[in-house]
């Protein structure tokens, strides 16, 4: 009993000693800091989105597409066609062709008119040789009119002569100092020379009439040589850009008859077919530029201002269209937000159709272009690297 209470001061200030030490380390612990949870930086945001060619898919139609129905599709899915070739032609292309070459001849028949029009501008040597037509004939004129006006004086001289004889002899045959023969061959002498002087006045008379005929003539010709009005070059000029303008018009019509592609691209689809009414909701066929494709993103616009261009993008199929992973660089952000137009999940019925996105176009590497290059509008998941 000594033994034990002897030990007792001993372990009673051992127990005391421990106490204090554990009070003095629980202290200790509860005045030191817990330290704050790590907060891991975002890196990246994710988006879904579809394929698409460079420039989006375009469809080609016609501006009467109502009226107009498929004569000749010259493709087939899949071509590859040049910017301007022609995809296909619609009905009524024969009647257009006859219209525009006949339009084409009245072009060539008004010009070959025109040139004849301004030919008679230019008849210089023409025109002089026919008024030296006309200054010899006048000539002619003169000098014969000078000739015979001389015969018929020298007529009425013989006239005058041959009266005198005559009247003398007359009075001689009352006095009976001269035959009756000889007054007869005065009185024939007396005719014929007043013959002779109307032959000579009616010579005079028919060279005027003939000369002064050919002399009007002649100036008739000169005229119409001459006659270039500007009037008239302005009706031949006016008349031949008519028929021009008619070719252009008529070439307007035949062309609005052949769907052209208007870029190179891919046929993606052909959606009306021969013989049918032209789709007006689809056009005629849809063409894409897919040796370029791209991923359209549709990026919450609560993550647009950390999408820049320049940005590396991962791209991944949404529900396995291909294997492994495509590397696209973000080309251009978007400067409208709207509603999104693809989801994630469109059997769930807790999805928000009315999240406000914005797109964002990511251009795909092109050592990965080939393995969607058939594969427009299918969805994807892209994760772009912000950091």
């Amino acid at each position: 009993m000594q033994s034990r209470l002897k030990w007792f001061p001993f372990v009673l200030l051992l127990l005391l000693s421990g106490n204090t030490a554990c009070s003095a380390i629980s202290n200790s612990s509860q005045a030191q800091p817990q330290p704050a949870p790590s907060v891991q930086p975002i890196t990246s945001v994710v988006a879904i989105g579809r394929l698409a060619p460079q420039g989006e898919v375009m469809k080609l139609s016609v501006t009467n597409a109502a009226d107009s129905r498929v004569n000749q599709i010259l493709v087939e899915e899949g071509d590859w066609v040049k910017a301007g070739q022609v995809i296909a032609i619609l009905q009524g292309a024969d009647r257009k062709q006859r219209d525009l070459e006949e339009a084409e001849k009245n072009v060539e028949y008004y010009r070959a008119r025109l040139a004849q029009t301004q030919a008679g501008e230019a008849k210089n040597a023409d025109v002089a040789a026919q008024q030296a037509t006309i200054a010899r004939l006048e000539a002619q004129l003169k000098n014969e009119v000078v000739g015979q006006e001389a015969a018929i004086a020298s007529a009425e001289a013989v006239l005058r002569q041959a009266q005198t004889t005559y009247d003398r002899n007359v009075y001689l045959q009352q006095e009976g100092a001269l035959k009756a023969s000889d007054l007869d061959q005065a009185r024939q002498e007396l005719e014929t020379a007043q013959a002779t002087l109307r032959q000579r006045q009616a010579e005079r008379q028919m060279t005027i009439e003939t000369l002064t005929q050919q002399i009007r003539q002649e100036r008739e010709n000169l005229a119409k040589l001459s006659e270039v009005r500007p009037v008239d070059l302005r009706v031949a000029q006016a008349d031949l850009e008519k028929a021009m303008i008619a070719v252009e018009q008529r070439r307007a019509e035949l062309e609005d008859t052949q769907v052209k592609a208007p870029i190179a691209g891919q046929v993606l689809r052909i959606n009306t077919r021969v013989g049918e009414q032209v789709n007006t909701q689809q056009g005629i066929v849809e063409l894409g530029r897919t040796d370029q494709m791209y991923a359209i993103a549709e990026v919450y616009e609560t993550d647009m201002a950390k999408v820049k261009p320049g940005q590396k993008v991962t791209i991944a199929s949404e529900y396995g269209g291909f294997e492994g992973k495509l590397q696209g660089v973000v080309e251009q952000v978007g400067l409208q937000v709207g509603k999104r137009k693809l989801s994630e999940d469109s059997n769930d019925p807790t999805s928000d159709q009315d999240t406000r996105v914005v797109e964002v176009k990511v251009r795909i590497n092109a050592s990965d272009n080939a393995k969607v290059a058939a594969l427009t509008n299918m969805q994807v998941r892209l994760e772009i690297q912000i950091n």
